[in-house]
């Protein structure tokens, strides 16, 4: 006789709905104002409902005496129902859709992508992502779907301008 096997009620299709595109860091040094440079992109990958799917922030705390030591929040939730278009790209801004109607930033006139914002005020602003941080894309029934680590650019050091008078060598 065959022994039943239990299975998650959970759908294959459902980690093909969506996935995270990227994600872009502030570096260190950015002011709170311009707390909508830092964002995490999401690509819809089919035509689907995405209620209630959320994209939660995770720090790594490195506590030795604590077991998988993280701390973690959601960033942003889609509503419920909330039908996406296979192609459509959600830009998640960790600032406020105030400044963003006040002072855009240059890249959000560009086309083909849904600007949706973590802030509603303008200084409820705060730039999430330091290196090492983990960006998750969770659905529903809180199944991780997919997962990256912020990784930001560094900033080249400023070189010392020559001094006036002095001859290149």
């Amino acid at each position: 006789m065959l022994a039943s096997i239990s299975m998650a009620d959970f759908k294959p299709a459902e980690s093909a709905k969506a996935r995270i595109l990227s994600l872009k860091p502030a570096p260190a040094d950015l002011p709170l104002d311009d707390a909508n440079s830092e964002w995490i992109e999401i690509r819809v990958e089919l035509d689907s409902d995405l209620a209630n799917w959320r994209v939660a922030h995770l720090r790594a705390l490195w506590r030795a005496e604590t077991a998988k030591p993280i701390e973690w929040e959601w960033i942003y939730t889609f509503g419920s129902p909330h039908f996406a278009k296979a192609g459509e790209i959600y830009r998640v801004h960790s600032g406020s859709v105030i400044r963003a109607a006040t002072h855009p930033v240059a890249d959000d006139l560009t086309p083909g992508r849904k600007h949706v914002y973590v802030a509603g005020p303008v200084r409820a602003g705060r730039l999430l992502w330091t290196k090492g941080d983990y960006a998750r894309l969770v659905d529903a029934f809180g199944t991780v779907i997919d997962e990256v680590v912020a990784w930001p650019e560094e900033r080249p050091a400023a070189t010392e301008a020559p001094r006036a008078g002095a001859r290149p060598s």
